[in-house]
């Protein structure tokens, strides 16, 4: 009887011990993480060994149940996985950056690092956070001294019912595809390249802005694939055509290592992504240290308006005298100036500059072999010793940055080349801006020498292609609302002339209200002499003086691809722009809230004058309470420039 009892127990005891551990592997478990006002939470989810997650906004669903997971060469974090520990801690960071929406960036998150293992015993952590205005997160590989090749990534973005804007992706990414103005989410992109980062969306009730940060020599910078049936968006690494084919699609490092973050900005209001500074607070901080030499400033631009005229040192020093009469503090000297054939030379050039108090930019191609672009100097960034002489000969000569051109890529070979390049600048104190570029991943907060970079359809497009001129203004408002957001523009706005093939159907109010609609740490002037030396002197004196670093940012009003005002803040005074993005004239009544309560503010409103090509101006005084119409052209604009007194 007793071993009867015996057998009985140890069987009920087993028993109880497979129902336990089948009850543990079907079971899910969740952790939360809210931000700090308590609006936004992440969830991650792990259910039967896979992970998952989801966001929400005051309970309203941002982004429906999606996919996490990661493949290397050697191992899977996709499925299999056992809970190991949590930790958690909250953000609380002030910085400052020389460029940017804002001077001072205070980022206050929560955050959650919950490590899994699979059943090798090999370990990933996911960092979540969430911030009052959008949630991120990465995966992390925290085990000591295993070589990582990643090869699949599982994550998703799945969205609810919403319009979307997108730019498809290449095999050459320079970011300067068009836009699709208000799609159905879900649309397939054109072809297998996929769909770029940054992505907007707008569903009932959230906007949602999609991209990446800290994208580091570790990794590739990704993209979205093509398809995403129901909303459900994938991610994708670089297409092997890229860079003609130079290096590999799939990064490698070493751990311990992280991926760069995933990140999503989400508000009621489309103000919450214009204001965002997510991408920014996610990046390593400051890399370089001191950068009191560091001097963000607005620039003349030959090339727009003459492409030869770098290789004609005459035809520079009209341009160097250009920022000298616009009291602009740069000149940019772009391809081929290394073999003028006019002049004089570069180093006359220098002198000459240096005797107008102009500072110079001059350009390079990045290539080496990922690009077989002839424009020179070319070889020279590429190659890190030839790169530090270069950069030690020229910080001599007392040139103070570089726009580097061509890097048709976005493999882990190219992440490595883009900050190589600005650590390497740094030591020299020159300042970089990067042209034919990837997108901004969050590097002007860790090398904040970074001024600028292009990944845009910007105004050189008016050189050869009637389509953009048509768009223009469409794209224009697109751009507040995505590209902008990301990080610094290298648009080179205020284009008053016309291409013969090209003419502008923005109106020249339009244009001049794109040096305060666009944030630049280097505002590239692309106009011609002339063309400039020819404006009404008001005109002049708001381009001489309008700044192009920032104290504070506000959204007014405005949804991408119809309109968009926005003011932004240096010192007291107040810079509020507006743009028409449709082919209707509007006219729009504005308030501005943001002023001194007890401060009057005078200045100047420039408007659309009677014609396409002309502005209108007038003085006007203006108080906190009181509101400002003005009559708009189809695609017109019109700048206001208030000062207290």
């Amino acid at each position: 009887m007793i071993n009867f009892l015996k057998t009985l127990v140890i069987a009920f005891l087993a028993g109880f011990i497979i129902l336990s551990q089948a009850y543990a592997q079907k079971s899910t478990t969740e952790w939360k993480v809210s931000s700090p006002d308590q609006g936004l939470q992440i969830n991650l989810e792990l259910n039967n060994g896979s992970l998952s997650y989801k966001v929400q906004n005051k309970n309203n669903e941002v982004v429906r149940q999606s996919k996490l997971g990661v493949e290397t060469t050697t191992d899977k974090f996709t499925g299999g996985l056992s809970f190991v520990n949590e930790l958690t801690r909250k953000i609380n960071e002030i910085y400052t950056l020389p460029v940017g929406k804002y001077h001072v960036y205070h980022a206050t998150a929560n955050q959650a690092s919950i490590t899994f293992a699979n059943s090798d015993k090999n370990k990933i952590t996911i960092d979540l956070r969430a911030y009052n205005d959008g949630v991120a997160f990465r995966y992390r590989f925290p085990d000591s001294a295993k070589n990582y090749t990643l090869v699949k990534e599982l994550t998703e973005f799945a969205i609810p019912e919403a319009t979307a804007w997108m730019q498809p992706y290449d095999k050459d990414p320079s970011y300067e595809n068009v836009f699709k103005n208000g799609i159905p989410a879900g649309t397939a992109a054109k072809d297998s390249s996929g769909w770029a980062f940054p992505v907007l969306f707008h569903t009932k009730d959230q906007w949602l802005f999609i991209s990446e940060s800290n994208t580091t020599a570790d990794n590739a910078a990704m993209h979205l694939q093509q398809n995403a049936a129901n909303g459900v968006y994938k991610m994708a690494f670089p297409l092997a055509a890229e860079g003609l084919g130079q290096g590999s699609a799939y990064p490698v490092a070493k751990t311990p290592f992280a991926t760069a973050w995933r990140l999503i900005i989400a508000g009621e209001s489309a103000g919450t992504v214009v204001q965002s500074n997510l991408v920014n607070h996610l990046a390593q901080p400051n890399a370089i240290g001191n950068i009191s030499w560091v001097e963000p400033g607005r620039s003349s631009w030959s090339w727009w308006s003459d492409h030869a005229s770098s290789r004609n040192i005459t035809t520079m020093k009209r341009f160097v005298d250009l920022a000298a009469k616009m009291k602009w503090e740069y000149s940019l000297i772009d391809a081929n100036w290394n073999i003028p054939t006019a002049g004089g030379s570069i180093e006359d050039l220098v002198k000459y500059a240096k005797q107008k108090n102009v500072k110079l930019t001059l350009w390079y191609n990045s290539g080496g072999p990922h690009n077989n672009v002839g424009e020179q100097p070319r070889d020279v960034m590429f190659n890190p010793d030839t790169r530090r002489q270069e950069l030690k000969k020229i910080h001599n000569w007392g040139v103070r940055a570089i726009k580097v051109d061509f890097f048709q890529s976005d493999k882990q070979n190219i992440m490595k080349l883009y900050t190589d390049i600005l650590k390497d600048a740094a030591k020299e104190e020159i300042m970089v801006i990067f042209h034919g570029s990837t997108m901004p991943r969050g590097w002007a907060r860790t090398y904040p020498n970074l001024l600028s970079m292009e990944s845009v359809r910007g105004a050189e497009n008016y050189g050869w292609s009637n389509d953009f001129a048509m768009d223009a203004a469409e794209l224009n408002t697109i751009y507040v609302f995505t590209r902008n957001v990301a990080g610094s523009m290298d648009y080179t706005p205020v284009t008053f002339s016309d291409y013969k093939c090209c003419p502008h159907t923005t109106t020249n109010t339009h244009e001049l209200a794109l040096s305060v609609m666009f944030e630049s740490g280097m505002m590239h002037f692309a106009d011609s002499d002339s063309s400039y030396l020819s404006q009404d002197n008001v005109v002049k004196a708001f381009l001489s003086s309008v700044p192009n670093t920032w104290d504070d940012t506000r959204y007014i009003q405005g949804e991408p691809g119809k309109e968009a005002i926005i003011a932004r803040r240096k010192g007291k005074n107040w810079y509020i722009a507006g743009i028409n993005g449709e082919s209707t004239a509007k006219t729009w009544t504005i308030s501005l809230p943001f002023l001194y309560n007890k401060d009057v503010f005078r200045g100047t409103l420039f408007t659309d004058g009677n014609t396409p090509r002309t502005i209108a101006h007038r003085e006007i005084v203006q108080e906190k309470d009181s509101k400002v119409t003005v009559g708009i052209m189809p695609k017109g604009g019109f700048v206001l420039e208030l000062k207290p007194q």
